[in-house]
Order: C-alpha cells, then structure tokens, then sequence
C-alpha cells in the first residue's frame, strides 16, 4: 500500500479544509448503513415471507428498499461533495505553492535544469497528486463500511467471520509488494514524461530552426524513443496491476469456498437460518467491494506518494540569490556604481571562470559602454548589476554599498533593462507596457508608448492598445517589440538603464527610430549599453573594452580609435 508519509507531506495543504474533511467522515457512518440496509431486508424475506409463504408483507420490501436509496442519494451527495471541496483546495494551495516556488528560485536553476522538465514539475507533478487526493473518499468510506458489514457478519456468526480473516496476510503481502512496485515505476514515468515536456517544448520554441535545418526526422525519432520508454513503463505498472486485481480476487475465492462449505454445514445443523446465511453471503460480498476499492486506488496513491516526493523535492530547492538579515533597502542612487575586483564563474562551472578582476565606476548621470567579442563577459556583468547571480570574488558597491546588502526588490526597481531578447507576454500591448509599474494610469502608458515612438503603429492597429501581441510577441515585429520593451522602460522610470545591445537584431529603418527612443531614454539616466553595433557608443563617457573576462582597454570612443589595439581591431572589423 502506499506509504503514510504522503498524508503526512499533504497535510499543510490539506489542513485548512479538516472540517470538510471530518463532515466527510461523519456522513461515511450512515452512508454505509444505508448501503449495508438491503441485508437485514434479505433476511427478512427469506425467513419471515418466503420461508414461511407470507405474502401480506411483501409487499413492504420495494418500498423499504426505494425508501433506503432516496435517503442515500441525500447522505451520497454530502459525503462525496464535502471531501471534493477539500480535494479542489488542497490542489490549489499544491499548485500556488509550487508556482511562488518556481517564481522565486534564483537563475542558475533555470540554467541548470531543463525548461520542460521543470514545466513537468508544476504541471505533471500535481496532475498525479490530483487523482490520489480525490482518492481520499475512499479511505474514508470504504474503511467505514468494511467495519459495519464486519460487524454485523460477526454478530450474524462470529466463527464463520473469524474463518474469513485468514485471508488477511495474503491480501497484505499483494497490495504491499504491488504497490512498492507500481510507486518505482511511476518515479521512473514521471522522471521521462518531464523529457517528453521539455522535448515538446524545444519543439515549440525551437520550430523555426528545426523546418530550416531539416531536423523534423530526428526530432521526432528523439520523442519517439522517449516515449517508447514511458509506454513501456506504463505496460509494466498496468502489467502489475493487472495481475494483483485477479490475484485478490483469487485470494477471496478461498473466502467464498469456506463460507458455502462451513455456512452450509452450519444451517443443515440448524447453527443458522437460511436468511442468516444468505445475509452473511451478502455482507462478505459486500466486505470484498472496499478491499477491491482498495486495490484499485493503490495505484493512483502510489503514483500520488511518487508525485508528493518529487514535489516535496522541488520546494527543497532553494534560491541562492536572497536579502541577507536586515537588508538595506534603496530607494534612489545618489553616487553611483562601481566594480571591484568583480570576478564570477557559474555555479556549476567553478573551473572556468567568465569575469576576472573588473574594476570600473558608472557615475551618476553617465554613460559606460561594454564592447568585446561574444564570451567576452558583458552579458555576465549585465546578470551581476541586476544580481540575477551573485559575484564570487570581489564586490559591486551602490553609492559604496555592498549590492548583495541591499534588499533585492527594492535594487531592481532601480533598473530598467531594455535587451536584443525582447519578451513580451501572451497578453495586450497595454498590459505588456504597464507591467513597467503595475500602478500606472492609462494615460501615463499612452505617455510612455509616446516617447518611446511606439503610439503611431499602435494606434494603427485595429484594437490599439488592446492588441494582443501572441507568444512572446510574435504577432509584432522586431522593431515594434523592442518599442514596447522601450516603453516598458519609460513607464518603470528607473534611475539607473541597462541596454543590452537593443538595436542588433533590427533593420536600418527600425535601429533608427529605436535609437531615437533609446537616446530620449538615456536622457538624464546613468547608463550601461552593451554595444554590437560600435557606431552607437559615440557619444560615452567610457568604453570598456572586454577579452576573456577581463578589461584590456578603457576610454572614449576617439581616444581609444587614436590608438592600436582590440577597440581598433572591432571598429575596422564591423567595416568591413
């Protein structure tokens, strides 16, 4: 059977709703009495009517019956109604949690683990847990019935009832080895469905590569064998379950062998009456429904403990990037930026660092560029600044105080990021720009679309503002979506504007009037632009020149042009 820890691991979720829970119970009571009713009424009509031919209270029985079931439809609907309450809740408080958990990790998760098998973590995960949770009417009921119908065929025969336990070891061992069987298993399925969900959607993200470099046929042969490994890992659990349903069954067969041979002896010896032991056959068939229940169910609690553990798992994982005790909270920047000493390698990679010992300031109100090759460091400076990861060796000082001692939200609402990787949510332009500041009025995103030079094509659209922009914005063009990124940026108003090469993946024609945007932007900002394109770091205060992590070369654009070295060799190259 499944392990009990999973009840105690659902618990806090699924204590809030207790009293659900225990109405639930209670209701169990007289819904297995009204469900144990037809056997005293068998009884009866064997020994009082047909045995002794009474044909004046037959009439009684269908009424009686009739009657019986009216009032379990009642009792039925309260109980599986009360404990499906306590079902839904529980599975939502399941999935809010593991969704402000997955919001909350830190970005190397993100780069560690594989998007999909994440997505399979809250989605799959409480999908298993949903069938083992709505499965709790049964331990509930089923039990209670059980002991009713154990009662009375006690009451009825107690030697008889003893004789029938015998069959309790056997049944035991099957639902225990069954169940530690199917629980490994579906660790197993549940591990390679979240590759099957990271290969779907590799697939879906990945569409555009895959038609043009032909790789349809292999792509498919990839989720083919993956999902020939989860069919046949569902075969084997169905396998298993297909042969421990028959085996209670056969198990209970020796059960119904004793009672028609002792039973029978009992009554040709006058030790019970024909009804008692048509009634006693009754209960015990009856008895075999909530062992059978059982032994249905044990699969999905299993599958349910399985998914509990993964989830218990994945809320173990936690963020690296945190507030310190008693963060500093910032509410503007006074003096400005400086690294010191920076250096930084990704948590998984301690043996290749990215940045080495990179010292510069980015004064209030000014303007530092960052140019090298690709690997060079700058987009790892960019992820340091906005402290999606922390600096393993020196320190970055904001008005001379350690980053890693400020609070975190309250940094990033000093930063504007403006990136080539514009995403936009599957959601209307309007609220794709007011997620800048939740807080805006409608006029002040018009205001920020404005100066981002974006209100011209928006209004040109047939819903204007309304416009949903599809996956990550799809439905837009590239120059349309970094204006929105733009006004994003406009309406967060923050003191302090990363631009992380903005223009690189845009046309002549939209790169000029994104430039016109970002240079109103950048208007009275301290700024830090990774340049791809040289010609639009002119107008710096500094230029960082980055080879394998580290600063060879610092100043402005013509002083660093005057002289030989890698600036030089950058510029002539993008000439060319």
């Amino acid at each position: 059977m499944f392990s009990i820890r999973f009840l105690r691991a659902l618990k806090p979720y699924l204590w809030p709703d207790k009293n659900w829970l225990l109405f639930s119970l209670v209701m169990a009571i007289p819904l297995s009495l009204l469900r144990t009713g037809p056997i005293p009424l068998v009884k009866i009509l064997i020994d009082e009517i047909l045995l002794k031919k009474d044909a004046s209270k037959l009439i009684y029985v269908p009424f009686a019956i009739i009657g019986l079931y009216i009032i379990n439809l009642f009792v039925r609907f309260l109980h599986y109604y009360s404990v499906r309450i306590a079902v839904v809740n529980t599975n939502r408080r399941v999935r809010e949690k593991m969704y402000e958990h997955l919001i909350g990790l830190s970005a190397d998760y993100f780069s560690e683990k594989r998007s999909g098998a994440l997505l399979s973590r809250v989605t799959a995960d409480p999908f298993h847990l949903d069938s083992g949770i709505a499965s709790l009417n049964v331990l509930i009921r089923e039990p209670v019935l059980f002991l009713v119908l154990f009662g009375y065929a006690l009451y009825t025969n107690w030697r008889l009832t003893l004789l029938t336990l015998t069959i309790i070891p056997a049944l035991g061992w099957v639902f225990s080895r069954s169940g530690k069987y199917i629980k490994s298993k579906i660790a197993e399925y549940q591990e390679w469905n979240g590759e099957s969900y990271s290969s779907a959607q590799e697939a879906i993200s990945g569409i555009r590569v895959i038609h043009l470099y032909n790789l349809a046929g292999s792509q498919i042969r990839k989720y083919s064998d993956q999902l020939g490994t989860i069919t046949r890992l569902l075969l084997r659990i169905s396998k298993m379950e297909e042969i421990a349903g028959p085996t209670v069954e056969l198990i209970t067969s020796v059960s119904i062998a004793l009672i028609l041979y002792f039973g029978g002896k009992a009554v040709l010896d006058g030790e019970m009456t024909s009804g008692d032991l048509v009634g006693f056959f009754t209960a015990f068939g009856m008895m075999v429904n909530p062992i059978r229940s059982l032994s249905d169910i044990n699969s999905k609690m299993n599958s349910a403990s399985a998914a509990m553990e993964r989830i218990e798992e994945f809320l173990s994982w936690k963020p690296r990037i945190v507030d310190r005790e008693n963060a500093l909270r910032v509410n503007s920047i006074s003096r400005g930026i400086e690294f010191k000493g920076v250096g930084f390698h990704y948590p998984d990679s301690p043996e290749r660092p990215v940045i080495a010992d990179v010292s510069f300031s980015l004064p209030l109100g000014s303007t530092v560029a960052l140019v090298g090759q690709s690997g060079s460091g700058k987009s790892s400076i960019v992820q340091l600044l906005t402290r999606l990861y922390d600096v393993t060796a020196g320190s970055i000082l904001i008005d001379g105080k350690d980053l890693r001692d400020l609070a975190l939200d309250s940094w990033r609402d000093q930063v504007a990021v403006v990136s080539q990787d514009v995403f936009l949510f599957h959601d209307t332009i309007f609220h794709n720009i007011l997620m800048g500041r939740p807080n805006a009025t409608p006029a002040e995103v018009r205001e920020a679309a404005r100066k981002a030079h974006a209100l011209e094509f928006i209004e040109r659209l047939p819903k204007g503002f309304d416009t949903v922009v599809g996956d990550r914005g799809m439905k837009l063009s590239g120059g349309e979506r970094q204006r929105i990124s733009i006004a994003r940026a406009f309406l967060k108003d923050s003191r302090c504007l990363i631009l992380d090469e903005a223009t690189s993946n845009l046309d002549n024609e939209s790169e000029k009037i994104v430039q016109i945007a970002l240079e109103e932007l950048m208007e009275n900002r301290t700024t830090l632009i990774i340049a791809h394109r040289l010609s639009t770091i002119r107008d710096a205060d500094e230029i960082l020149v980055l080879k394998h992590g580290k600063i060879l070369e610092s100043g402005t654009y013509d002083s660093l042009l005057a002289r030989p070295g890698e600036f030089k060799r950058l510029v002539e190259f993008s000439r060319e």
